[in-house]
């Protein structure tokens, strides 16, 4: 089962084929994502001064863990129904929807008052000037009164996802980028709101993609049209959820708890390298786009194969993803490596903002190749149910992280600090890969033999 939606399964096009189609949508969608907090960064910048490009910074951390807390929620849900897609369980697709639907709601209403209510002490326990704190805090109340359609949008385009539309959704977030860009021009240089302006830029555009992918999800596919039973609470079902959502969720805090803990000590710095460290962190993610999209795709190919003990069409996706892993790898080091200054310097043009910025890139980006071999390994963790070496190894990664950051800056300053990322990287990518070839030499490799022994043997009955 190979993405298909209500048709025959494309059993006969190549792995790599399928989830190189499937991916592109989602890492354009993830690269237009990205574009939200790069844009407000380059106009809170160039239209408001570096010190709230500074403000952003030091919100950006506290904003992503809560907002990838829930990104994660949502992903979790959509993994079991990629499951019982690919098996043709409609019916449990559709409840595990339901109940994934009304437990995350609840949870990111009740995530945003709690956020609103500490996320000005949270700043202050991050070292935050005082000059910061202010419109930080203003920013991070904003964004979180906004976050339920953050989680709407997301958990309903996972959803579809599932099921094989990678597209449509894609169509929903260019609208919502653009709509996002006016917003920030009219809210800043127009009617000088400020910092305050970018929040509300962002969160009037995710209202808008939100209501667009709701509304085309439900007049669609009936498959993914609720009812009021598929609404009821089953305890079984949401154990089975928060399982994978809390997996999920869990991993995507860790990165923003480790960079949280950096962004503490990048905090008792100057004002300019505050900013350009913030910089260099949009640009950053921005970058990893093309290897997120892709394993994103890789764990719904790989979910759905399994569901439907597809086992050898699993073993091909997880060959055929090495060449994507080569290929991103090496393209996103040396576009880092040799444009890293360039970029930074479209933030802001301040010479202290832009040497910060640029080394912070250019370092992190020799590592990029690393992060591809851990990011190919859980998206295969994550659909095949292992989910403590998933979350283990993301837990290695965050807390060398941390430890080299503090233990580098002390010894070599700012700029060791920089290459703190890569070492963790390199102890992460190795864990994941010794994990890896174990669960496909002990797990996945044993049950593609199997089926093709049974395939085979039903071909010689049948031709007897």
């Amino acid at each position: 089962m190979d993405f298909a939606l209500n048709k025959t399964p494309l059993l006969t096009q190549s792995p790599a084929k399928v989830i190189l189609k499937f991916s592109l949508p989602l890492i354009i969608g993830d690269f237009c994502q990205q574009l939200y907090n790069v844009v407000d960064s380059i106009v809170a910048g160039r239209f408001i001064g570096t010190k709230a490009l500074a403000e952003l910074g030091v919100a950006s951390p506290v904003m992503n863990i809560i907002i990838f807390l829930l990104i994660g929620f949502a992903m979790g849900g959509s993994v079991i129904m990629s499951r019982h897609f690919g098996n043709k369980d409609y019916d449990a697709l559709k409840k595990v929807m339901g109940n994934a639907l009304v437990i995350g709601v609840i949870f990111t209403l009740a995530l945003s008052a709690v956020s609103i209510g500490i996320s000005r002490q949270f700043l202050k326990l991050l070292n935050t000037n005082d000059t910061l704190l202010q419109g930080a805090g203003n920013y991070l109340k904003i964004v979180f009164a906004g976050a339920i359609f953050t989680y709407l949008y997301n958990f309903y385009c996972f959803a579809v996802r599932s099921i094989g539309d990678s597209f449509t959704p894609l169509i929903f977030l260019f609208v919502s980028v653009a709509f996002n860009a006016i917003l920030d021009v009219l809210f800043v240089v127009v009617f000088k709101w400020g910092i305050e302006g970018t929040a509300m830029a962002t969160v009037f555009a995710q209202m808008l993609s939100a209501a667009l992918c709701i509304i085309y999800t439900h007049k669609k596919f009936s498959l993914l049209r609720l009812k009021r039973d598929d609404l009821k609470i089953s305890k079984k079902i949401v154990f089975e959820i928060t399982s994978y959502s809390l997996s999920m969720s869990l991993q995507q805090v860790f990165v923003y708890v480790a960079r949280l803990a950096i962004q503490g000590l990048v905090n008792t710095y100057p004002e300019n390298i505050v900013a350009g460290v913030n910089s260099g962190t949009r640009l950053d993610a921005l970058l990893q786009t093309p290897m997120r999209g892709y394993t994103n795709a890789l764990t719904t190919f790989v979910a759905q194969n399994y569901g439907a003990n597809e086992y050898k069409r699993v073993v091909q996706g997880y060959k055929a993803s090495w060449v994507a892993v080569a290929f991103f790898g090496v393209f996103s080091t040396l576009f880092t490596v040799l444009t890293g200054r360039w970029l930074v310097g479209l933030f802001d043009d301040n010479i202290e903002v832009i040497n910060a910025g640029a080394g912070y890139l250019v370092a992190i980006g020799w590592g990029y190749m690393l992060m591809c071999i851990i990011v190919q390994s859980q998206a295969v963790f994550k659909a095949i149910g292992m989910l403590k070496t998933f979350v283990l190894s993301t837990m290695l990664s965050i807390i060398f992280r941390i430890a080299l950051s503090y233990l580098f800056e002390h010894f070599w300053g700012l700029e060791g600090m920089f290459w703190a990322p890569t070492g963790s990287w390199i102890i992460g990518g190795s864990f994941c890969f010794v994990c890896m070839i174990i669960a496909y030499k002990k797990r996945l490799l044993p049950l593609a033999k199997s089926q093709e022994k049974e395939t085979q043997g039903n071909l010689d009955e049948e031709s007897n």
